[in-house]
Protein backbone atom coordinates (compact mmCIF):
# COMPACT_ATOMS: atom_id res chain seq x y z
CA UNK A 1 0.00 0.00 0.00
CA UNK A 2 1.80 3.59 -0.84
CA UNK A 3 0.96 5.65 2.44
CA UNK A 4 2.67 8.81 0.89
CA UNK A 5 0.96 11.79 1.20
CA UNK A 6 2.14 15.29 0.51
CA UNK A 7 2.89 17.39 3.51
CA UNK A 8 2.18 21.02 3.54
CA UNK A 9 5.10 22.49 5.49
CA UNK A 10 3.77 25.91 5.00
CA UNK A 11 0.48 24.89 6.83
CA UNK A 12 2.17 23.07 9.19
CA UNK A 13 4.49 25.99 10.22
CA UNK A 14 1.57 27.54 11.96
CA UNK A 15 1.27 25.11 14.32
CA UNK A 16 4.49 23.59 14.63
CA UNK A 17 6.09 25.35 17.70
CA UNK A 18 3.07 24.69 19.68
CA UNK A 19 3.91 20.77 19.37
CA UNK A 20 7.63 21.18 18.64
CA UNK A 21 10.71 22.85 20.64
CA UNK A 22 14.67 22.49 20.24
CA UNK A 23 16.43 19.64 21.99
CA UNK A 24 19.21 20.70 23.84
CA UNK A 25 20.25 16.96 24.46
CA UNK A 26 20.58 16.62 20.73
CA UNK A 27 22.83 19.73 20.50
CA UNK A 28 24.67 19.11 23.22
CA UNK A 29 25.69 15.46 21.69
CA UNK A 30 26.16 17.05 18.52
CA UNK A 31 28.44 19.60 19.69
CA UNK A 32 30.52 16.51 22.04
CA UNK A 33 31.82 15.67 18.55
CA UNK A 34 32.76 18.72 17.22
CA UNK A 35 35.24 21.60 17.20
CA UNK A 36 34.27 24.81 16.51
CA UNK A 37 35.62 28.40 17.02
CA UNK A 38 34.49 32.00 15.86
CA UNK A 39 35.92 31.53 12.55
CA UNK A 40 33.85 28.19 11.78
CA UNK A 41 31.03 28.48 9.55
CA UNK A 42 27.93 25.60 10.10
CA UNK A 43 24.96 24.99 7.87
CA UNK A 44 21.81 23.53 10.10
CA UNK A 45 20.09 22.03 6.92
CA UNK A 46 16.61 21.83 6.95
CA UNK A 47 16.25 24.01 9.68
CA UNK A 48 12.04 24.34 10.20
CA UNK A 49 11.38 26.96 12.17
CA UNK A 50 15.10 27.72 13.77
CA UNK A 51 14.65 26.00 16.91
CA UNK A 52 17.83 23.95 17.22
CA UNK A 53 19.63 26.30 14.97
CA UNK A 54 19.21 28.82 17.52
CA UNK A 55 19.94 26.23 20.23
CA UNK A 56 23.00 25.69 18.47
CA UNK A 57 24.48 28.69 17.85
CA UNK A 58 23.78 30.07 21.70
CA UNK A 59 25.90 26.96 22.54
CA UNK A 60 28.95 27.64 20.40
CA UNK A 61 30.70 30.98 18.95
CA UNK A 62 30.60 29.91 15.19
CA UNK A 63 28.44 31.29 12.52
CA UNK A 64 25.20 29.57 12.20
CA UNK A 65 23.24 29.63 8.87
CA UNK A 66 19.62 27.46 8.51
CA UNK A 67 18.42 26.84 5.50
CA UNK A 68 14.76 25.15 4.70
CA UNK A 69 12.48 25.02 2.10
CA UNK A 70 9.40 26.00 3.58
CA UNK A 71 9.25 30.00 3.31
CA UNK A 72 6.47 29.23 6.03
CA UNK A 73 8.54 28.07 8.25
CA UNK A 74 11.50 30.20 7.48
CA UNK A 75 8.88 33.59 8.66
CA UNK A 76 8.99 31.86 11.90
CA UNK A 77 12.52 31.52 11.93
CA UNK A 78 13.04 35.05 11.51
CA UNK A 79 10.94 36.24 14.07
CA UNK A 80 12.69 34.59 16.65
CA UNK A 81 16.14 35.59 15.68
CA UNK A 82 17.84 38.56 13.58
CA UNK A 83 21.08 37.41 14.53
CA UNK A 84 20.91 34.06 12.53
CA UNK A 85 20.86 34.14 8.57
CA UNK A 86 17.93 31.64 7.20
CA UNK A 87 17.78 30.87 3.28
CA UNK A 88 15.25 29.49 1.09
CA UNK A 89 16.36 27.04 -0.77
CA UNK A 90 15.93 22.74 -1.23
CA UNK A 91 18.48 20.76 0.20
CA UNK A 92 19.79 19.14 -3.25
CA UNK A 93 20.26 22.81 -4.58
CA UNK A 94 22.15 24.44 -2.03
CA UNK A 95 22.99 28.18 -3.06
CA UNK A 96 26.67 28.45 -1.63
CA UNK A 97 29.37 28.31 -3.17
CA UNK A 98 32.11 24.97 -3.10
CA UNK A 99 33.90 24.64 0.29
CA UNK A 100 32.59 27.27 2.16
CA UNK A 101 31.05 25.58 5.86
CA UNK A 102 33.06 23.94 7.95
CA UNK A 103 30.12 21.85 9.68
CA UNK A 104 26.74 20.73 8.14
CA UNK A 105 24.18 18.90 10.68
CA UNK A 106 20.43 18.18 9.80
CA UNK A 107 18.13 16.90 12.92
CA UNK A 108 15.09 14.57 11.46
CA UNK A 109 15.31 15.88 8.21
CA UNK A 110 16.64 13.05 5.60
CA UNK A 111 13.26 11.05 5.46
CA UNK A 112 11.69 14.67 4.45
CA UNK A 113 14.08 14.53 1.50
CA UNK A 114 13.04 13.46 -1.90
CA UNK A 115 16.31 12.43 -2.97
CA UNK A 116 18.44 12.17 -0.07
CA UNK A 117 21.88 11.20 -1.95
CA UNK A 118 21.27 14.38 -4.30
CA UNK A 119 21.04 16.41 -1.12
CA UNK A 120 24.40 14.66 0.27
CA UNK A 121 26.11 15.53 -2.99
CA UNK A 122 25.90 18.53 -2.36
CA UNK A 123 26.26 19.08 0.81
CA UNK A 124 29.58 17.10 -0.21
CA UNK A 125 30.29 20.34 -2.28
CA UNK A 126 29.73 22.99 0.10
CA UNK A 127 31.76 21.53 2.95
CA UNK A 128 35.63 22.54 3.39
CA UNK A 129 37.91 19.78 3.06
CA UNK A 130 38.45 18.19 6.82
CA UNK A 131 34.90 19.61 7.05
CA UNK A 132 32.01 17.29 8.61
CA UNK A 133 28.41 16.28 8.25
CA UNK A 134 26.08 14.92 11.47
CA UNK A 135 22.98 13.26 10.44
CA UNK A 136 20.56 12.75 13.32
CA UNK A 137 17.75 10.19 12.29
CA UNK A 138 16.07 6.95 13.49
CA UNK A 139 17.30 3.64 12.32
CA UNK A 140 14.12 0.86 11.50
CA UNK A 141 14.39 -0.30 15.22
CA UNK A 142 14.32 2.85 16.72
CA UNK A 143 10.83 3.40 14.41
CA UNK A 144 9.77 0.69 15.56
CA UNK A 145 10.36 1.62 19.48
CA UNK A 146 8.50 4.93 19.25
CA UNK A 147 5.46 5.14 21.42
CA UNK A 148 3.53 6.14 18.80
CA UNK A 149 4.11 3.30 17.44
CA UNK A 150 2.48 1.34 19.79
CA UNK A 151 -1.00 3.56 19.18
CA UNK A 152 0.05 4.21 15.46
CA UNK A 153 1.01 1.31 14.59
CA UNK A 154 0.82 2.14 10.58
CA UNK A 155 2.52 5.17 11.45
CA UNK A 156 5.62 2.64 12.08
CA UNK A 157 5.21 1.00 8.52
CA UNK A 158 4.61 4.26 6.97
CA UNK A 159 8.11 6.03 8.29
CA UNK A 160 10.09 2.88 7.94
CA UNK A 161 8.91 3.85 4.04
CA UNK A 162 10.31 6.99 4.14
CA UNK A 163 13.39 6.80 6.37
CA UNK A 164 16.43 5.24 4.83
CA UNK A 165 17.73 2.81 7.15
CA UNK A 166 21.43 3.53 8.59
CA UNK A 167 22.80 1.18 6.38
CA UNK A 168 21.68 2.82 3.55
CA UNK A 169 22.53 6.06 4.84
CA UNK A 170 26.16 4.98 4.91
CA UNK A 171 25.73 4.13 1.22
CA UNK A 172 24.82 7.43 0.22
CA UNK A 173 27.46 9.03 1.90
CA UNK A 174 30.27 6.30 0.92
CA UNK A 175 29.23 7.55 -2.63
CA UNK A 176 29.14 10.87 -2.28
CA UNK A 177 32.68 11.17 -1.43
CA UNK A 178 32.72 10.72 2.24
CA UNK A 179 35.53 9.22 4.26
CA UNK A 180 35.01 7.93 8.16
CA UNK A 181 31.48 7.26 7.81
CA UNK A 182 30.73 6.35 11.45
CA UNK A 183 26.98 5.89 12.92
CA UNK A 184 26.47 6.37 17.05
CA UNK A 185 23.40 5.76 18.50
CA UNK A 186 22.44 6.97 21.54
CA UNK A 187 19.00 6.67 23.90
CA UNK A 188 17.43 9.97 25.85
CA UNK A 189 16.49 10.54 29.24
CA UNK A 190 13.06 8.58 29.94
CA UNK A 191 10.27 10.96 29.67
CA UNK A 192 7.42 10.79 31.14
CA UNK A 193 4.12 11.83 28.49
CA UNK A 194 1.33 13.56 29.73
CA UNK A 195 -0.84 16.10 28.10
CA UNK A 196 1.88 17.94 26.13
CA UNK A 197 2.23 14.50 24.21
CA UNK A 198 -1.63 14.21 24.02
CA UNK A 199 -1.79 17.65 22.41
CA UNK A 200 0.88 16.70 19.99
CA UNK A 201 -1.23 13.64 18.55
CA UNK A 202 -4.18 15.64 18.73
CA UNK A 203 -2.73 18.25 16.53
CA UNK A 204 -0.97 16.12 14.15
CA UNK A 205 2.24 17.54 15.31
CA UNK A 206 4.17 13.89 14.42
CA UNK A 207 4.72 14.56 10.67
CA UNK A 208 4.01 10.79 10.57
CA UNK A 209 0.62 11.15 11.39
CA UNK A 210 -0.34 13.17 8.61
CA UNK A 211 0.30 10.00 6.17
CA UNK A 212 -1.91 7.42 8.11
CA UNK A 213 -5.33 6.96 6.69
CA UNK A 214 -7.85 9.12 9.27
CA UNK A 215 -8.83 5.65 10.10
CA UNK A 216 -5.93 4.68 11.63
CA UNK A 217 -5.41 8.23 13.47
CA UNK A 218 -8.92 7.92 14.89
CA UNK A 219 -8.26 4.47 16.42
CA UNK A 220 -4.54 5.06 17.73
CA UNK A 221 -5.96 8.57 19.42
CA UNK A 222 -8.81 6.40 20.92
CA UNK A 223 -6.66 3.92 22.61
CA UNK A 224 -4.11 6.64 23.55
CA UNK A 225 -6.91 8.32 25.70
CA UNK A 226 -7.52 5.19 27.16
CA UNK A 227 -4.54 4.47 28.08
CA UNK A 228 -4.52 8.37 30.02
CA UNK A 229 -7.99 7.75 31.25
CA UNK A 230 -7.33 4.37 33.22
CA UNK A 231 -4.23 5.76 34.86
CA UNK A 232 -1.16 4.00 32.45
CA UNK A 233 1.93 5.38 33.22
CA UNK A 234 3.35 5.94 29.79
CA UNK A 235 7.53 6.41 29.74
CA UNK A 236 9.55 6.72 26.13
CA UNK A 237 13.31 7.04 25.95
CA UNK A 238 13.56 8.24 22.63
CA UNK A 239 16.36 6.81 20.46
CA UNK A 240 18.29 8.72 17.77
CA UNK A 241 21.64 7.51 15.65
CA UNK A 242 24.35 10.26 14.45
CA UNK A 243 25.39 9.28 11.61
CA UNK A 244 28.62 11.20 11.07
CA UNK A 245 30.76 11.64 8.00
CA UNK A 246 34.37 13.40 7.08
CA UNK A 247 35.33 15.21 3.65
CA UNK A 248 38.97 14.76 3.60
Amino acid sequence: MNHEKTIDYDKVSRVYDNVRIGDPEMIHQILRDTNLNQDSLVLDLGCGTGNNTILFAEATQAIVVGIDISYGMLEKANEKTKMIPFVQAPADGLPFPEKIFHFVFMTEVIHHLPTPLSAIEDIFRVLKPGGSLCIVTQSHKQIDDRMTSRFFPASASVDKERYPDIDMIEEFLNNAGFNGVNPKTYQFRPTKLGEDYLQTVETRGYSMLHKITQEDYERGLRDLKMAFSRGEKLTYSAGYTFVWATKI
